[in-house]
């Protein structure tokens, strides 16, 4: 075999993989970081007891509220949100001020993960 053929199956092999890997970067981000709006209400039973939030070493770094919630998209298509609403400290400079029972969230969600909430008024619920 000469050395152009071979130079040609190098080049011909490296775009395979490249395009591979780009089909596969853009579903993965797409999965994670791409999000979808939904809307509910924390239930007005809901236990809002701080909880200790832990570091992927199983260090304590903070304290804050677990919400796992069913929420609804503009269709009508439920999905099971969970996030973690970090306390305030006593300044009030860290977090976000937790969502009460009975308020209405906005939640922007990926296939993974919730990306960002807020707190909504009724009006505002689709």
């Amino acid at each position: 075999m000469t050395k152009k053929p071979v130079v040609w199956i190098v080049v011909i092999v490296a775009l395979a993989l490249v395009a591979v890997f780009a089909v596969w970067g853009r579903q993965y981000y797409e999965s994670r970081y791409v999000g979808v709006d939904y809307y509910t209400m924390v239930p007005l039973d809901y236990n809002m007891e701080s909880e200790p939030i832990y570091s992927m070493a199983g260090k304590e770094v903070d304290r804050g509220i677990n919400y796992n919630l069913t929420a609804y998209d503009e269709q009508g298509e439920s999905k099971l949100v969970s996030f973690t609403g970090v306390d305030l400290d006593s300044s009030g400079s860290r977090g976000e001020k937790q969502p009460q029972p009975g308020t209405y969230l906005w939640i922007s969600a990926s296939n993974q993960i919730v990306l960002r909430w807020k707190v909504v008024d009724i009006i505002d619920v689709p």
